[in-house]
């Protein structure tokens, strides 16, 4: 059981505040018929910043140690639990959450996640975690028959957005995002080009808080000026906001890009979808990271080696995304993009015969 110390020293007061007024009667006090006030309720604990992002790292260890009691204290009775465009249905509440969570590490036993950056913004905390483990149990998918035990390891990174309720340490609402196929090809069940297995180091995560300063406020409007341009086409005006040394880390895809690669791979893009769009569900910043969650809506019209597109395949494909970046001098140094590629592969008929 976790005792909050904080919960412990207003209980302290209290009980040193009775015990001064009954020693005073007992010593006949000058007013030894005045009642004591009744001490203030205390009402729920409200974490701060900092606070929050220590309990988002706790709920995490819970995970690790499989202690699934505290970890479902974690959640709201009513949570609701969303794997992004992974075909499979919202968890509604703590107990669906954490028998899903039970099931994925059936099939990952030693599965774990190692935070690498934590934001808080209010009571939005985004996280990026390394998840590993080695499958050795059945693998359940949504509509195919369980896979058997590979005995090979995962290392892949995943993006993770939660809204917390008013005292900050309960999930209301949870957002997944991972690349299903990274995955399904690190156990050779996918012969598409994908990230090597990722392995986890003991460096503590990043954790950055909000603060909604001048130079916060920048990068949001620098960031949706990108947008803009990007629904624009216009590659080069998307180029202009990368630094030189810009480092693309796109989950979907096999390797980094630098920003002459970028730069090229978003052109060969907008060739292949001539109508794509972004539309941003919410931008803000912490420090200098600038978060980005919305949808790309698109139609394809033309080959993509990229994303193995031969030929056009006239398709429609809608994705949810979340991106980070992190900003220099009015710059992006690094950016982080997760969706589902595997989803968007299955839309546009990729993989079927």
């Amino acid at each position: 059981m976790c005792v909050d110390p904080r919960r412990l020293v207003r209980a302290a007061a209290a009980l040193v505040s009775g015990m001064l007024v009954v020693g005073a009667v007992a010593c006949g006090g000058s007013q030894p018929q005045q009642q004591a006030a009744a001490p203030a309720p205390v009402g729920p604990m409200v974490l701060s910043p900092a606070e929050r992002a220590a309990w988002y790292q706790a709920c995490w260890a819970h995970f690790n140690s499989k202690a699934w009691d505290p970890f479902k204290a974690c959640y709201a009775d009513a949570a609701e639990s969303d794997r992004v465009d992974g075909g499979q249905a919202i968890a509604k509440n703590a107990e669906e959450i954490v028998a899903g969570v039970k099931a994925s590490t059936a099939a990952f036993p030693d599965m774990k996640g190692a935070n690498q950056l934590i934001l808080v913004k209010g009571d939005t905390l985004v996280g990026i975690s390394l998840i590993t483990g080695t499958h050795t149990g059945p693998l359940v998918r949504s509509g195919s028959p369980p896979v058997p035990a590979t005995g090979k390891p995962i290392g892949v990174l995943e993006g993770h957005v939660i809204q917390v309720d008013e005292t900050g340490s309960k999930v209301v609402k949870e957002q997944f995002y991972m690349d299903s196929g990274t995955m399904l090809a690190q156990l050779g069940l996918s012969p598409a080009p994908a990230r090597p297995v990722m392995s986890s180091t003991a460096a503590p995560p990043a954790v950055v808080i909000a603060a909604g300063t001048p130079a916060e406020l920048s990068n949001v409007a620098s960031m949706r000026a990108q947008i803009a341009a990007s629904n624009s086409h216009d590659a080069k005006a998307i180029d202009a906001f990368n630094a030189s040394d810009f480092v693309y880390h796109d989950m979907t895809m096999p390797a980094d890009q630098t920003a002459k690669e970028s730069l090229a791979s978003t052109q060969e893009f907008f060739k292949a979808f001539p109508d794509a769009k972004s539309v941003p569900f919410s931008v803000w910043a912490a420090g200098n990271y600038v978060v980005v969650t919305g949808r790309f809506e698109g139609t394809n019209k033309g080959p993509m080696a990229a994303m193995g597109l031969k030929r056009a395949t006239n398709k429609a494909v809608s994705a949810r995304y979340l991106d980070i970046t992190r900003w220099e001098s009015g710059k992006i140094k690094e950016e982080w993009l997760f969706y589902n590629g595997m989803a968007v592969a299955g839309q546009l008929g990729l993989g079927k015969k």
